[in-house]
């Protein structure tokens, strides 16, 4: 049985959006191609250090609002960086 996943704080939710945000930018621009998922990039060579201090569940959730707020897209292929 899967456990329930805790909500972020709304602060942390915030600060965790922006990174992925400022992830997903930095990353288009170091490679010339489009904006990458962010939990993507997690793990990979890739990784921006503005997600350093986040874990992948914080990304993962962020990313996940950014997609409600229409900021983000969801990945249609599933490939990291």
């Amino acid at each position: 049985m899967a456990r329930p996943r805790k909500n972020l704080d709304p602060k942390r939710l915030c600060d965790a959006a922006e990174a992925a945000l400022l992830a997903a930018v930095q990353t288009a621009d170091q490679t010339g191609s489009g904006w990458k998922y962010p939990p993507d990039l997690i793990g990979t060579n890739a990784e921006p250090r503005c997600l350093a201090g986040f874990t992948r569940g914080e990304i993962e959730q962020a990313s996940r609002f950014l997609i409600r707020l229409g900021m983000l897209e969801y990945p249609r292929s599933r490939g990291a960086a």
